[in-house]
């Protein structure tokens, strides 16, 4: 019998592995965001500045950034990071994260905003940023959840992005089928969404 292995990503205290009986922390001290996988590899975000992989049963950084990383997707062997500004890049075959220029003229970016609010002279709350990213199982799709500004979609590999859903949706995240490409579900604040054929239903 097979024995799957659990990963728990925590804000501040790393990576918990559980496999079967035996558990195993990797990261302590450090937040770790974004859990993926490619289908050859587990990607993480780990400290908000490193992108790293599971490789042969250890942990490897792909790229780091001065930009906060949020999240990591992968399709047809593309690693795409999303940022806590709302921006996108993309891992290059040089361990370069570059900048997916598409996604910041998405139509409609200019109604995105962030879920902060000025208390005591304070500002609190999360950014604007994107908080999930998901690509659908025949990796024809690339969903990118931004907080709050929707469910930008990309059909050509991240050079260009449509908007799918009303911005005050208010999505936390999307996430897609294993094993059917047209069905998309999201968390919001209007309820789950899923999308099947081309549509998104409530």
């Amino acid at each position: 019998m097979i024995t799957s292995s659990v990963l728990v990503a925590t804000w501040r205290d790393g990576l918990v592995m559980v496999k079967g009986e035996a558990v195993r922390r990797e990261f302590a001290g450090k937040s770790v965001r974004g859990l993926a996988h490619d289908g050859a590899k587990v990607l993480a975000i780990v400290g908000g500045h490193s992108l790293v992989g599971l490789i042969g049963g250890e942990w490897s950084t792909l790229a780091t950034s001065d930009l906060d990383l949020s999240c990591c997707a992968a399709s047809d062997g593309i690693v795409y990071v999303g940022t806590d500004d709302a921006r996108m890049l993309r891992l290059g075959p040089n361990g370069i994260l570059e900048p997916l220029d598409g996604f910041s003229v998405t139509p409609g970016r200019d109604k995105w905003y962030a879920g902060t609010a000025v208390i005591d002279g304070r500002v609190v709350g999360p950014p604007l940023g994107v908080r999930s990213m998901i690509a659908s199982c025949n990796g024809s799709v690339l969903l990118a959840n931004v907080h709050v500004g929707g469910i930008p979609r990309s059909i050509d590999g991240g050079a260009t992005w449509q908007p799918t859903i009303d911005v005050d949706s208010d999505v936390h995240e999307v996430v897609a089928h294993p094993t059917r490409s047209e069905v998309v579900a999201a968390a919001s604040a209007v309820g789950l969404v899923r999308r099947r054929l081309g549509l998104l239903l409530l």
